[in-house]
């Protein structure tokens, strides 16, 4: 393996265990799981050589990592119907350029919407207005 790339592997192999750890905090079991098959995940491609296929592999770690980060909840039972979820800050993230994009496609939908009940009432088929639009 490539000095630089070995570097990387080892880096993201420890990044995802303290992912891990993190993620499933005062869950043993279940860190001990993920650790595991973190490990044979890695034992099983060590011998890899190609450095395009050991990029594509550091890739998978980076995407994993930022998965658990992002997509796992932690729940704890506080009674015997409840659960209180456990949100950690780097679950949290700023959301307001998401909705934005969402109130501009709503609103070029509606325009669109306005064009076409513009030229029905002028009497166009549905075959014209589709190619206005094309113009």
């Amino acid at each position: 393996m490539v000095t630089p790339l070995r570097s990387q592997v080892l880096a993201h192999y420890k990044k995802l265990i303290r992912t891990a750890q993190g993620v499933f905090q005062n869950d043993p079991v279940r860190i001990a799981s993920m650790t595991q098959g973190i490990r044979e995940n890695f034992a099983h491609y060590k011998n890899v050589t190609d450095e395009k296929t050991i990029k594509e592999l550091i890739r998978a770690a980076k995407d994993t990592d930022s998965f658990l980060r992002r997509q796992v909840l932690q729940t704890v039972q506080t009674s015997e119907n409840t659960y209180r979820l456990v949100v950690k800050p780097y679950m949290l993230f700023d959301n307001t350029r998401m909705i934005r994009e969402c109130e501009d496609d709503e609103k070029a939908h509606h325009e669109e919407e306005e064009e076409e009940e513009k030229a029905r009432q002028q009497g166009l088929s549905p075959c014209e207005i589709a190619a206005q639009k094309f113009k």
